[in-house]
C-alpha cells in the first residue's frame, strides 16, 4: 500500500468509534442478526477481527477491506437496536444514530481507497457491499439496495465466485473460503432474484443456479443427527425456492391466463411443496428447534417467503376488468373465485408468519425490512380483494381447484371478507408502532390508513367505488414507485405507493461463537 493512501486509510481507523462499542456491535451482530443472511462466518469472522485489531498498523488492501467490511456490519447490526436485550438508545455513551453515521462515514471513504489499489476486487468486497445494500434496505432505500446487489454481483463475476468452486480460479483457497463464496453467491442470487421482481426489472443473474456451486458443507458440529438442519439450510432454500418460480417464463405484458396459474400452483405443490426437509415442511418435525434456537425464525421467515410467493401467481386476478369477468365462461369464472379465496388466504398466512416472526424477536419495534414489508404488501392484497364486489364468492360446489392440493388447511372455508379486513388492521396497527423508529414502516402505515379510507382508529371497509382506482394502482411497475419515495421528505411521493405491486409479469417478493471480548454485552450497556 503506497504510504501516502496507507496514511490516509490510518487517519479514517483513528476515527473509529472506540473498540467497546464495536466489540459489543459485533458481538449482538453474531448473536441476534446473523442468522437471517449469514453472510459470515463467525468462528472465522471473529477470529480475524481479534487478529485486525492486534495489528499495530494496516499494510495490506485486505486489512483495509477487512474495516470497510467490519464498520458495515455494525452499522448495519446497529438498525436492530434498541432491542429487548439493550433497550437504550447509546453503546458507552454514544448515540446509535451517531455511531451508524461514523461508521458508514468511514466505511464509504475506505471502501473507495480499497478499489483505487485493486479494481478486481474480493469475497470480502462483497460482502461488504451486500451489508451495505442490507443497510439500504432496513432504511426502505429499495433503489440504493439494487444498486449495491448490482455491484457486488459484478465483483463476484469478477473473481469468480459465480463459478464451480471446484474449478481452478480456486486452486489454492482454503476448504472454507470456498464454502463461503458458494454460500455468498447463494445469497446473491436469492436476493436477485426476490428484488428483480419486487421492482419489475431484469435480473443480474441467469435464472439457473448449478447445484455444482451450491453450499455442500457442515461449518457446526453434527449434534442433532444425519436429518438435522445446518445452519444454512433456510438460505439454500430460498435459493431453491427462488430458482422454481423462475423457471417459468413470463411474458411481459402478456394477459393473466388462468388455467397457467393455476398449473404454476400445481406444479410448485407437487414439485416444491412437498420436497422440503421436515424440518421446514408445512407441517414441520420441531424436534431439533431446542438445539438451534434460531431454527424457529428462520422458519417463519422461509413461510414468509413461500406465502408471498403464492400471492404473486394469483395476484393479477384484481387487475382483471369486471366486463372480461363477466364476458368467461361459467367454469372459469368459478375458477377465478377460487384463485381469489386462494389469494386472500396465502395473503392472510404471509401476516400470521409475519405475526409469529415479530412475536419471536420479542414483538418490539424493528427495523427489519422483511417484516415491514410484508405486512404492508399483504395488507394492501386483503384490501384491494374486498374492494371487489364479488369477493369471495361461493366459488362453485366442492372444493375451489386453486386448493385442492392445499397447503392452508381447512382455514381456506373460513375466507370471509371481515376476517381479511380485520387481518388488514391489525398489519396497520403493526406498521403504526414500528414506525416510531421506522421511515419505510411510516410511509407503509400512512398509506394503508388512506387505503382503508381513515386516518386513525375505525372499522371501514372501503366501498366498491374504490375498485378501479386500487387496480389501477396495481398496474405500475412494481415497487420502484413505493420503496424508493421513502428516501425523499416530501409526502406527495407516496401518492405511489399501490402502484408498489402487481405488473401481471412480476414476482413480489447461526450459529452462535463465544468469544472472551474486552467489554461484554452487559458491560457496554452500562
Amino acid at each position: 500500500m503506497p504510504q501516502d493512501v496507507a496514511d490516509a486509510v490510518q487517519r479514517d481507523i483513528e476515527r473509529m468509534p472506540d473498540r467497546q462499542i464495536l466489540d459489543f456491535l459485533v458481538q449482538y451482530f453474531v448473536a441476534e442478526v446473523n442468522w437471517m443472511d449469514q453472510l459470515v462466518h463467525p468462528p472465522s469472522f471473529l477470529a480475524q477481527y481479534q487478529q485486525w485489531w492486534a495489528q499495530k498498523s494496516l499494510s495490506s488492501v485486505a486489512d483495509a477491506e477487512f474495516a470497510v467490511l467490519l464498520l458495515r456490519i455494525c452499522s448495519y447490526a446497529s438498525q436492530f437496536l434498541p432491542s429487548p436485550s439493550h433497550t437504550i438508545d447509546t453503546i458507552r455513551g454514544m448515540f446509535l444514530a451517531d455511531i451508524r453515521n461514523t461508521c458508514d462515514d468511514i466505511g464509504d471513504n475506505l471502501a473507495v481507497m480499497c478499489t483505487s489499489l485493486d479494481a478486481r476486487g474480493s469475497l470480502l468486497r462483497v460482502q461488504h457491499l451486500c451489508f451495505a445494500g442490507l443497510r439500504f434496505q432496513c432504511e426502505g432505500r429499495t433503489n440504493a439496495f439494487w444498486e449495491a446487489l448490482s455491484c457486488a454481483i459484478r465483483v463476484a463475476q469478477r473473481v469468480g465466485i459465480d463459478r464451480d468452486a471446484a474449478t481452478s480460479i480456486h486452486d489454492g483457497l482454503h476448504e472454507l473460503e470456498k464454502e463461503m463464496r458458494r454460500r455468498t453467491f447463494c445469497n446473491l442470487y436469492t436476493w436477485d432474484s426476490l428484488l428483480s421482481r419486487q421492482l419489475d426489472r431484469t435480473p443480474f443473474l441467469p435464472h439457473s443456479l448449478s447445484t455444482e456451486n451450491l453450499p455442500r458443507m457442515h461449518l457446526v458440529p453434527d449434534v442433532g443427527g444425519g436429518d438435522a438442519p445446518e445452519g444454512f439450510t433456510e438460505r439454500l432454500l430460498q435459493a431453491r425456492l427462488a430458482r422454481f418460480w423462475r423457471s417459468f417464463s413470463t411474458r411481459q405484458g402478456a394477459e393473466y391466463d388462468l388455467t397457467v396459474a393455476e398449473e404454476r400452483y400445481e406444479r410448485f405443490y407437487s414439485e416444491f411443496l412437498t420436497t422440503l426437509p421436515s424440518a421446514f415442511a408445512l407441517q414441520p418435525n420441531k424436534e431439533w428447534d431446542e438445539l438451534f434456537p434460531v431454527l424457529p425464525l428462520q422458519r417463519q421467515h422461509f413461510y414468509m417467503t413461500i406465502f408471498d410467493s403464492i400471492c404473486w401467481n394469483f395476484r393479477p386476478v384484481l387487475l382483471l376488468e369486471q366486463s372480461h369477468v363477466l364476458s368467461l365462461p361459467q367454469y372459469k369464472q368459478v375458477l377465478l373465485s377460487s384463485q381469489k379465496k386462494a389469494l386472500a388466504m396465502a395473503a392472510l398466512n404471509v401476516l400470521e408468519t409475519v405475526s409469529a416472526l415479530h412475536a419471536l424477536l420479542g414483538a418490539s419495534h424493528t427495523r427489519y425490512a422483511c417484516i415491514v414489508f410484508h405486512t404492508f404488501e399483504a395488507a394492501v392484497l386483503l384490501v384491494c380483494l374486498c374492494i371487489h364486489l364479488d369477493f369471495p364468492g361461493s366459488g362453485g360446489n366442492g372444493p375451489p381447484k386453486a386448493i385442492i392440493a392445499d397447503p392452508f388447511g381447512i382455514g381456506v372455508a373460513n375466507v370471509t371478507r371481515e376476517r381479511c379486513m380485520e387481518a388488514a388492521q391489525d398489519a396497520l396497527s403493526r406498521l403504526q408502532m414500528l414506525a416510531e423508529i421506522s421511515n419505510m414502516a411510516e410511509a407503509g402505515a400512512r398509506t394503508l390508513a388512506r387505503l382503508l379510507g381513515r386516518p386513525t382508529g375505525g372499522n371501514a371497509v372501503p366501498q366498491p367505488s374504490e375498485r378501479s382506482s386500487c387496480a389501477q394502482s396495481w398496474s405500475g411497475d412494481s415497487n420502484a414507485a413505493y420503496w424508493p419515495s421513502l428516501e425523499h421528505p416530501d409526502p406527495s411521493f407516496l401518492d405511489e405507493l399501490l402502484s408498489a405491486t402487481g405488473s401481471e409479469d412480476s414476482h413480489p417478493n447461526w450459529e452462535l461463537f463465544n468469544m472472551d471480548f474486552d467489554y461484554p454485552l452487559a458491560q457496554a450497556q452500562s
